[in-house]
């Protein structure tokens, strides 16, 4: 199986910019999309985009909240079906093997990084299965400290209502997207040590859990003003 990502190029494949086109559309047919803090995200050069994770729509949702091309992590099973695994491989990720030290998919990442690509993570490890943020690894601050490239907190909500675990097809629901300001993975030390790493990962998952925040309130705020219309005479 080839674990090499695909070669950044100076254009994008047609179906990626596709989806970005399309799905905020289809978001919004389905119940509502809303993105916030886009501008965080630098217009060039290599970032970790590091959010909570809920649902397969994530990577996804976040990939469409910003103009710039994404990388991924996705477990290595994908590439061995065949068809789907070029398809996957041409969207822009790359294997990773899960619940093991994968050297190699450590070093695609930083080379990805490196040369001036995004790299989208989810510091849970996992998708949570009941919507509650689940405590972050060191990885994002890790891969970011060793390419020397900053820290972009995200969080999504609502792609666990409109993509659930086990569901085959999208349901209605609102989905959200929102960006906080770089972390600098180097700003502790120019090699950060474990104890390093630890601070700047407490820091990524004070921001997810604050954007997070954000945008629960902000979808409870539109539940009760729907609640207090239909209340009307």
């Amino acid at each position: 199986m080839n674990k090499t990502p695909e070669p950044p190029r100076r254009w994008t494949w047609p179906h990626y910019r596709f989806v970005q086109w399309a799905l905020p559309r289809l978001l919004k047919m389905l119940g509502g999309w809303r993105a916030v803090g886009a501008e965080n995200v630098p217009d060039e050069g290599g970032a970790v985009v590091a959010s909570n994770h809920l649902s397969f729509l994530d990577p996804l949702a976040l990939g469409v909240a910003y103009p710039r091309r994404s990388y991924y992590f996705a477990k290595k099973e994908l590439f061995e079906v065949p068809v789907f695994g070029w398809i996957v491989r041409k969207c822009y990720a790359f294997p990773v093997e899960r619940g093991a030290a994968d050297t190699r998919a450590l070093k695609n990442a930083i080379e990805v990084l490196k040369a001036g690509e995004l790299l989208v993570m989810f510091p849970e490890g996992t998708r949570s299965r009941d919507g509650v943020m689940q405590p972050f690894d060191l990885g994002a601050a890790l891969t970011a400290s060793r390419a020397g490239v900053p820290i972009i907190p995200a969080a999504v909500t609502g792609t666990n209502q409109v993509l659930p675990l086990g569901a085959r097809c999208l349901r209605r629901g609102s989905v959200a997207v929102s960006f906080g300001e770089p972390i600098d993975a180097l700003q502790f030390a120019p090699k950060p040590g474990k104890d390093d790493l630890q601070r700047i990962t407490e820091r990524l998952e004070a921001s997810v859990r604050a954007l997070k925040a954000e945008q629960e309130e902000f979808f409870a705020a539109q539940a009760r003003e729907r609640t207090e219309r239909r209340a009307e005479p």
